[in-house]
């Protein structure tokens, strides 16, 4: 017979080995919810940290800042305060912080990751140690996070850089389409269509029309796609097709926010000169062949449908040749001048004269169509009409047309597609001096 007493020892051993197994199983649960759920929390602390640190570092490089010290600087704030020490390997692209429980390195160009090797990048990665409730009774060595942060610089640039015109669609057909009789000559720059259509029935490019097209050497033709020359007049030099896609620079949306009077909807009746200021209008619209527009220097920004537009008359900007300028902002509606509107305007020719409430420096910009308005621009004039300046119109199928014997720009079209057409002769000079340069700019990458 089994010894009863001897079995229930047994057991009450087994019973007592059970529940130290459960006591360390609840321990490490308990470790895991705890421990854990501050680990995540340092995690997301040290995350907001390298943000702003690398972004701190990337406006203090645009401000030609010791990048390095502010991005420390910047972690400090936010609860990471280090002593600089050097990196491993010491360089000069790199400078690293230490502190009580965590290091922050920051690295430019980034020293490793997808922006490796690219000056144009900044890298900031923080190393975070956590202190633990429960953890270390069950596992052994620290608890840490490493988070990453990588910004971009964006260096100030010309927008469209050496294209005097340029199609922005992507796939559409006749990115550029030459279609009139009139001939068109381009000095200084490149005509630029970014659509890759490359079918026969539907080019990037395309010449259907009788006059030429004559891009001055060394500046070219270049299309994403296929160049059609189909029409009867010539095309020099000959098109480089298959080029690379080169897609616009993001651009600052013009600030109208000073001008607190709204001052309507303004038409320009027959036989009236009329004087207009800067400030915010439903439209701007006339239709006689007598009147005269003149707008005094500034920012003009339109809200409504109908836009600035009109045929006939006279629309000039108020003062000398050699500025000041004008800058004409759609938000909505289209640019539309008939053929028999006589043009004279020109941008702002000097920087920090034109500046919006935002800090936006307006100098070059001539036409400004907002990228969300798709309304149609329509450059035309009558002989001696000229435009200087860079018309910016991303989502605008915008017509440049002449009636009399030439239409002359100069100026940086920029638009969704570009067709010149008409019976008159189009030159458009491009002046790298009389453009629209886009500021410097930080992005948050990763």
């Amino acid at each position: 017979m089994v010894d009863r007493m001897k079995v229930i020892s047994t057991e009450s051993g087994q019973s007592l080995v059970l529940i130290v197994l459960m006591i360390v199983g609840l321990i490490g649960f308990a470790a895991l919810a705890i421990d854990g759920g501050m680990l995540l929390a340092e995690r997301r602390r040290a995350q907001n940290a390298a943000d702003a640190g690398v972004m701190a570092a990337a406006l203090a490089k645009i401000q030609v800042k010791n990048l390095f010290t502010t991005a420390l600087q910047r972690a400090a704030s936010n609860g990471f305060g280090t002593v600089e020490g050097a990196c491993s390997p010491d360089g000069p692209d790199c400078l690293v912080g230490t502190g009580e429980l965590w290091t922050v390195q920051v690295s430019t160009p980034p020293r490793t990751g997808d922006f490796a090797g690219d000056s144009d990048y900044i890298q900031v990665n923080i190393t975070s140690e956590v202190n633990t409730a429960l953890a270390h009774m069950v596992f052994t060595g620290p608890l840490q996070t490493t988070v990453e942060a990588v910004s971009r610089v964006w260096p100030e640039v010309r927008l469209a850089a050496g294209h005097a015109l340029y199609a922005a669609t992507e796939h559409d057909c006749k990115g550029v389409w030459f279609s009139g009789t009139g001939d068109t000559t381009i000095t200084g720059g490149n005509i630029f269509s970014n659509s890759d259509a490359d079918d026969k029935n539907c080019n990037s490019g395309v010449q259907d029309g009788a006059g030429y097209v004559s891009v001055e050497d060394p500046h070219e033709i270049l299309v994403v796609g296929t160049f059609d020359e189909g029409g009867s007049g010539s095309v020099t030099p000959s098109p480089q097709t298959g080029v690379p896609h080169d897609p616009l620079r993001s651009v600052p949306r013009p600030d109208c926010s000073d001008f607190t009077e709204d001052k309507g909807a303004v038409r320009i009746n027959a036989g009236e000169i009329v004087s207009l200021v800067p400030g915010r209008y439903e439209s701007i619209t006339f239709s006689t062949p007598d009147s005269v527009v003149k707008l005094s220097p500034g920012m003009y920004c339109i809200y409504g449908d109908k836009g600035f537009s009109g045929n006939g008359g006279n629309v000039v900007v108020d003062g000398p040749a050699d500025g000041p300028g004008v800058m004409i902002y759609l938000q909505r509606g289209p640019f539309n001048l008939g053929g028999s509107t006589v043009v004279n305007l020109f941008a702002e020719p000097t920087e920090n004269v034109l500046i919006d409430p935002s800090g936006n420096d307006w100098k070059g910009m001539l036409i400004y169509v907002d990228p969300e308005n798709d309304s149609e621009v329509k450059i035309t004039g009558n002989s001696g009409s000229n435009y200087s300046g860079t018309i910016f119109a991303p989502s605008s199928d915008c017509i440049i047309e002449g009636t009399g014997d030439s239409i002359g720009l100069i100026s940086q079209v920029i638009c969704y597609t570009v067709k010149i057409t008409g019976t008159a002769e189009v030159n458009i000079t491009y002046d790298e001096s009389l453009g629209y340069d886009v500021p410097a700019a930080i992005d948050l990458v990763k």
